[in-house]
C-alpha cells in the first residue's frame, strides 16, 4: 500500500510539473489538411527546432493537421507517415492550411509576457548575433532525403553539376534570449533580386541555378529581421561563404573529400589555427551522424567584410559543441554517385 501512495504521488506531481511548465504554451487541438508548398523541416518540437531524423516536407503532399500552438498559431502540428516519430510541427508559412472547425478563444487568457516576448521575436534589427549556416552539397545530397524537390541536387546526383565549395544554407539573424524563434520580421516580404546579385551568388547558393524557392524562404524567414536590402545581404552572405571556404575549414574539408577522418582531427586542425575560443563558436551537423553536411558558424552582429574569419567569430557567442550531433568518425562526400 505504501508503495502504491509513492507511486502515486510521484505521478500526481510530475503530471502538475508538467502543467504547470506546460500550461502557457498549451496547444489547440483541431482537424483539417496542411498541404505542403515549400520543402521545410518538420520539427518534433518547434521551439527547440529537434529534427532526429531529418524529416522534410514533400511540396504538394497533404499531410493531416491535428493541432495549432494557439489561435493566432504559426506552427501547425500534423501527422508525418513513416517520420519518427510521427507527429511533427510545422511552419504555416511551409503551406496551405485548411481547417475543419472554427479556431475558439483559448479557455484560458494569454499570458501577456508571453505574447509580448513572440512580438520581440519577430522585431526588425532586435537581434544581437549571426549564424551563418554553410552546406556541404555532396553530403547533404547524397544522403538526405529530398525526394526530387531540390533540383541542385538531382543535377550534382546525376553528374551535371559538381560542387567542390561550400555552399550557403543561411545568414541567419539571431537573438539570445529568443532561442530559435527569432524570425518572420516581414511574412509578406517578397525577394526581388538583380539578375546580377543571382549570377554572382549561385555558385555559391547553387539552388538559384534553377530556381528562387529556397532563397525566398530564407529571405522570408531570415533576411527580414536584417537591415540590409535583399541584393546586400546575400552578397554579403555569399562573401562570408567565400571567406570559410578559403579559411582552414573549407581546406581540411576539401582536402579529406572521399575519406573517413576524426571530428578531433577537425577541431584539432582549426584550434591550431584559429584558438579554442573562436572554434568554441564552430559546430558541424551530420546526416545519420556520420555523413557531414553542414557547418555552423556564431558570428557577431557587426559584420565587417574586411576582417578575416577569426575576429567575426570571436565576436559571435559560443555555440553547442563543435561536433554537433556528428559521430567520432564522419565521412566528407564527394559530389556526383
Amino acid at each position: 500500500m505504501r508503495n502504491y501512495q509513492q507511486t502515486l504521488t510521484a505521478l500526481c506531481l510530475g503530471t502538475l510539473f508538467s502543467l504547470s511548465s506546460f500550461s502557457s504554451y498549451a496547444s489547440i487541438a483541431t482537424s483539417g489538411g496542411f498541404t505542403a508548398s515549400q520543402s521545410c523541416e518538420a520539427f518534433q518540437s518547434f521551439r527547440k527546432q529537434t529534427n532526429p531524423d531529418d524529416t522534410k516536407l514533400v511540396v504538394g503532399k497533404q499531410y493531416q493537421v491535428k493541432a495549432l500552438n494557439e489561435r493566432d498559431y504559426r506552427w501547425v502540428h500534423i501527422l508525418v507517415p513513416g517520420a519518427q516519430p510521427t507527429m511533427r510541427w510545422v511552419n504555416k508559412d511551409c503551406g496551405t492550411v485548411n481547417l475543419n472547425q472554427t479556431i475558439s478563444e483559448p479557455t484560458k487568457k494569454q499570458d501577456n509576457r508571453y505574447s509580448n516576448s513572440r512580438k520581440s521575436c519577430s522585431t526588425v534589427g532586435d537581434f544581437d548575433s549571426y549564424v551563418l549556416a554553410l552546406t556541404w552539397q555532396p553530403g547533404f545530397c547524397e544522403h538526405f532525403s529530398y525526394k526530387g524537390t531540390k533540383p541542385e541536387c538531382n543535377a550534382i546526383n546525376d553528374g551535371k553539376l559538381k560542387i567542390t565549395n561550400l555552399t550557403l544554407h543561411g545568414l541567419w539573424p539571431n537573438k539570445a534570449s529568443c532561442g530559435t524563434s527569432y524570425g518572420y520580421c516581414d511574412r509578406y516580404a517578397r525577394l526581388d533580386l538583380s539578375r546580377s546579385t543571382i549570377k554572382e551568388i549561385a555558385p555559391w547558393m547553387p539552388n538559384f541555378y534553377y530556381q528562387t524557392k529556397f532563397g525566398e524562404y530564407e529571405w522570408k524567414k531570415h533576411g527580414t529581421c536584417q537591415t540590409r536590402n535583399a541584393d546586400d545581404y546575400f552578397l554579403t552572405a555569399t562573401k562570408l561563404v567565400e571567406k570559410v571556404d578559403a579559411s582552414p575549414i573549407g581546406q581540411f574539408i576539401k582536402d579529406n573529400i572521399g575519406r573517413n577522418v576524426s571530428v578531433s582531427s577537425f577541431k584539432k586542425q582549426l584550434t591550431s589555427k584559429f584558438g579554442s575560443d573562436a572554434v568554441d563558436r564552430i559546430s558541424l551537423a551530420c546526416t545519420q551522424g556520420k555523413y557531414l553536411n553542414e557547418v555552423r558558424l556564431n558570428l557577431g552582429k557587426d559584420i565587417d567584410l574586411s576582417k578575416p574569419i577569426v575576429d567575426l567569430l570571436k565576436a559571435g557567442p559560443k555555440g553547442r559543441p563543435f561536433y554537433g550531433n556528428c559521430h567520432k568518425k564522419i565521412y566528407i562526400e564527394d559530389s556526383g554517385k
